[in-house]
């Protein structure tokens, strides 16, 4: 990041937090970005960072322009959350079609109501109530606070009465059933899962393999196996915006 960008940001930041607080006192409140207009919360720190147009400033302007060039044939979110990626893709008509995982069940109504605003509903979208992982299963997930609803986390070993049971599904099986086999196709794709990024791509690798286009995946750790795993299927890491790192195969 350039210390101009980061300055921006910075400031922007340090403007809006209170500016939200003030004017917005604690409630939700529409706002405009890259496009597509987004519900957010004023005490949440996506919806500061969405309201001050910095939230993945970065990564947002090299998706759209890669995809502006790529013309995917789908998109796919994992981690869809409030649905940024979706809302600034499918609203700016970068893909015919969206594919969207999120199992958390508060982040859905507020990904519904994003795409309700942006006249999305009739789109081509589908959205999957699971989480992806290597093996099918049921694990626990442990919503993130108010405050940072992205934090949601699937975890396998999650303290008793802690979140609540959802399914677990690998990408390659769900395509496979679903009647739409994904081979030879250009896609984009995004997976923002909170450390269970590495499980998802384990099971979404035969459909990588087959498959060409653009990857953005954050990776918080295990950065080398992150790398391998996309080599095996083809990908060669180009961009690297923080922990979100951007793997492309022509």
């Amino acid at each position: 990041m350039s210390l101009a960008l980061w300055w921006r940001n910075k400031w922007r930041r340090r403007f809006y937090k209170p500016y939200n607080k003030i004017r917005h006192r604690g409630h939700y409140f529409v706002c405009r970005y890259f496009g597509a207009d987004f519900l957010v919360h004023s005490i949440n720190v996506g919806g500061l960072e969405i309201s001050a147009k910095i939230g993945e400033y970065r990564e947002l302007q090299n998706f759209i322009t890669s995809c502006a060039a790529l013309k995917p044939d789908v998109f796919i979110d994992i981690g869809a959350n409030l649905g940024l990626y979706t809302c600034v893709v499918m609203k700016n008509r970068l893909a015919p079609r969206a594919i969207l995982f999120e199992p958390d069940r508060r982040n859905r109504v507020h990904l519904r109501a994003n795409l309700l605003i942006n006249d999305l509903l009739d789109a081509d979208i589908t959205i999957n109530e699971v989480a992806l992982g290597a093996e099918p299963g049921k694990f626990r997930l442990v919503p993130g606070p108010e405050r940072d609803i992205g934090l949601s986390q699937i975890m396998e070993t999650a303290p008793a009465g802690e979140g609540y049971e959802v399914e677990i599904v690998r990408f390659d099986d769900l395509v496979s059933l679903s009647g739409k086999p994904l081979v030879g196709k250009t896609l984009a794709v995004k997976i923002d899962i909170e450390r269970y990024e590495r499980k998802a791509l384990a099971g979404m690798a035969r459909t990588l393999a087959a498959n060409r286009g653009l990857v953005q995946i954050e990776v918080l750790e295990a950065r080398e196996e992150t790398v391998g795993l996309m080599a095996a299927a083809g990908f060669k890491l180009t961009d690297e915006f923080g922990p979100n790192l951007v793997f492309r195969k022509a």
